[in-house]
C-alpha cells in the first residue's frame, strides 16, 4: 500500500514538473496566439471585448495549451518507461 502511494506522489510530482516545464519554454500567449482570435473567444467568452476579457481569453489559451501539451508529453512518457520495463 504505502508503494502503490509513493509511485502515486511521484508520479504527481513527474506531471507538475513537465507541466512547469512546459509553461516556461512556451512563454507569454501573445507570441503564440493570434489576437483575432483571442477577441473572438473573449466576445464568445464574455459578450463583451474589453482588456479584461482579453487576458481572461489570454489565460484560457495558455492553461488549456499547457496542459494539452504536458498530458501529451507525460503519457507518452508513461507508455515508454512501460515499455522498457516489460522488456
Amino acid at each position: 500500500m504505502v508503494t502503490a502511494l509513493a509511485r502515486n506522489a511521484v508520479k504527481i510530482l513527474f506531471f507538475l514538473i513537465i507541466t512547469f516545464a512546459v509553461a516556461r519554454s512556451l512563454g507569454h500567449p501573445e507570441n503564440y496566439a493570434d489576437h483575432k482570435f483571442v477577441s473572438q473567444l473573449a466576445l464568445f467568452l464574455t459578450g463583451d471585448v474589453n482588456a479584461e476579457s482579453i487576458y481572461d481569453a489570454y489565460f484560457y489559451i495558455d492553461f488549456f495549451t499547457v496542459v494539452t501539451i504536458s498530458i501529451a508529453f507525460y503519457l507518452i512518457t508513461m507508455m515508454l518507461i512501460r515499455k522498457t520495463r516489460r522488456k
